[in-house]
């Protein structure tokens, strides 16, 4: 999302900044916008008395924004842009997305400019628009229609922009030229593609032996410690060979520079983009010969969902279904496996991979979850969010599962630290409602967790709660945007602004965390109907020491501590030891020395506010 950097600035559907003054207030309710963090949604109503907007997000309905802040964080979209149409008519956008997806794309990457990825199409297409399955069918329809436009660049990675030129470009000497002075990997394979394009067969055939020449030479200028870009290199001159009839393999110079051992070769799939992993080991393994299996077996704990599919699909071709099923089934009894693996395991549950997609795959998948919690990185959000959304994944593991493997697999979850506590509360819904016979050992942990609730004041409670709010809606969002302008400075290992705020984004997600859980066990009170008959929460008692000095107290809520004016919380050890204690009692108090002081309590009675 481009968002505008001050007040007077805001961006168009095309990614162009204009002035305030040149543009209509486009902040009016039935207005299409998007947030980074929420996605796509509708303004719902204006509250022009309180500067505010209620905005219906797809995944947060009815969100409340102050105007001012929608501003800067918020991008409204033109009526034709085309995640608006998707928001608006989405049957409309699907025939366009079956019958013409390079125009399609075309649309996109004009209106997002710098920000028309691979990533940021599948994210705004996926599942809005398009199953996970359908995105796959219409970006391999999508990449040969931009093949055949000489105007579109194609990147190497998912994360970088896909460009569409006003015009073709133009290529001296039939593009032998430009690739006789490219510089570069990523340079050379431009080329390439752009001779593909604006070449018949019958030329590049002819000059077939001069390119392989060239494309050789940049690859041995390539640096030993990079054979990533050799890969990128070689799979770029095999599909070159298969598109004008040669046998598409990347030529014996290409493959001596990488490595002949499978599992070094392994690293090498690893460094390249997931969409060039599956065609890069497809041609790799043709070339392997019996080591292939080595090679895939090398690329299974942490190989993406593409690659899964061309691996699955090689070992069942090769009729060796049962040993790639055997062999991941070892990877998850020793939990080493790659979030998206598992991702990929249970969305293919029904399918080759039935035995181990039981209660099995669900305790593995709670304990990777777990695992890439302890990371510094949190790469598991799909799994994550896969386990707490598909409402048919539950079932398709567990419905068939004993009441013994029923009640270790509610224990694990229970234990997990894995989901925040609403969201685990929603997966224990889940599991009770698939065998009931497990909801009193759910009903017991809540009952447990019920008498370590936290007693607090309502005013307590509501500053806890706009904290949270503060939190998630401003300063989250402000870290993020403050994380992105830190990365645009360059080198991040001596990028003192990215440290920084990428530490306070640690700050601010701890303390988001630490107040949700606060939140969750907290019970509000307004005191009212405390006897005062012995000390209690919500009491005021008077005591006095040894001396015969007399003393006051508040004993409030777990939030209310205030011990300049005498108020403090049940938790404290002063609260602790003064509780249960009737007039006449004597208790022993802490001292600031660190030893006991006893007092004697005078009287007790209940508190009003």
């Amino acid at each position: 999302m481009m968002a505008a950097d001050t007040e007077s600035e805001k961006v168009d559907a095309q990614g162009e900044s204009v002035s305030a003054s040149q543009t209509s207030d486009p902040f009016q309710p039935g207005a299409v916008c998007r947030h980074r963090s929420w996605g796509v949604g509708q303004i719902a109503s204006r509250d022009e008395a309180l500067g505010s907007l209620r905005i219906d997000f797809r995944s947060k309905k009815g969100h409340a924004m102050e105007l001012e802040y929608a501003v800067q964080t918020v991008k409204v979209l033109a009526d034709d842009h085309f995640e608006a149409k998707i928001f608006k008519s989405p049957q409309t956008v699907q025939e366009q997305a079956r019958k013409e997806p390079g125009e399609l794309i075309r649309q996109a990457v004009q209106q997002l400019g710098r920000e028309a990825t691979v990533t940021r199409l599948e994210e705004a297409l996926v599942p809005h628009l398009l199953t996970a399955a359908e995105w796959k069918k219409f970006w391999e329809a999508a990449k040969r229609a931009m093949r055949r436009d000489p105007r579109f660049i194609i990147p190497t990675k998912r994360t970088d922009p896909i460009q569409y030129l006003e015009a073709a470009p133009t290529s001296k000497g039939g593009g032998m030229e430009d690739l006789k002075e490219a510089v570069g990997v990523k340079k050379v394979i431009e080329v390439l593609e752009k001779i593909q394009k604006a070449q018949g067969v019958a030329q590049r055939q002819a000059q077939a032996e001069e390119i392989f020449r060239l494309v050789d030479a940049a690859g041995q200028k390539v640096p030993k410690s990079q054979p990533g870009q050799v890969a990128e290199l070689a799979l770029a001159r095999a599909e070159f060979a298969g598109a004008i009839g040669l046998p598409a393999e990347p030529g014996t110079t290409l493959r001596g520079l990488l490595p002949a051992e499978p599992n070094r070769l392994a690293h090498v799939v690893e460094s390249l983009s997931a969409g060039k992993q599956p065609r890069f080991v497809e041609m790799m393994a043709d070339l392997l010969g019996e080591r292939w299996t080595e090679l895939f077996n090398a690329l299974l704990p942490r190989a993406s969902g593409r690659l899964m599919d061309a691996i699955t699909a090689k070992f069942k071709k090769a009729g060796r279904g049962a040993e790639l099923e055997g062999a991941v089934d070892r990877l998850l009894r020793e939990r080493q496996v790659h979030p998206d693996t598992v991702v990929w395991l249970c969305r293919n549950r029904s399918s080759d991979f039935q035995k181990i997609g039981g209660p099995f795959l669900f305790l593995t998948a709670l304990a990777v979850l777990e695992k890439e919690q302890l990371a510094d990185r949190w790469r598991a959000s799909r799994l994550h969010d896969l386990l707490l959304e598909d409402k048919e994944l539950i079932r398709n593991l567990l419905a068939a599962s004993a009441p013994e493997e029923m009640r270790d697999i509610t224990r694990a979850a229970l234990a997990s630290t894995a989901f925040e506590e609403l969201d685990k509360r929603s997966l224990m819904g889940a599991l009770v409602k698939l065998h009931p016979h497990i909801g009193s050992m759910v009903a017991g942990e809540n009952k447990s967790a019920a008498t370590e609730s936290l007693v607090v004041s309502w005013d307590s409670l509501e500053r806890r709660k706009k904290e949270l709010e503060e939190i998630v809606n401003k300063k989250i969002p402000a870290n993020s945007k403050e994380i992105g302008v830190a990365r645009s400075y360059g080198d991040l290992r001596e990028n003192h602004e990215f440290k920084a705020a990428k530490e306070m984004q640690a700050v601010l997600m701890r303390r988001k965390l630490e107040l949700e859980g606060m939140i969750v066990t907290a019970q509000g009170t307004d005191f009212s109907g405390v006897k005062g008959d012995v000390a209690d929460i919500g009491t005021v008692v008077e005591y006095e020491g040894e001396g015969g000095a007399a003393k006051r107290v508040t004993i409030l809520g777990a939030w209310d501590s205030d011990p300049e004016n005498g108020v403090i919380s049940y938790q404290t050890a002063v609260g602790q030891a003064l509780l249960k204690k009737k007039p006449g009692d004597t208790a022993e108090l802490p001292t600031e020395g660190g030893g006991k002081s006893k007092v004697r309590l005078v009287s007790v009675r209940p508190y009003r506010p």
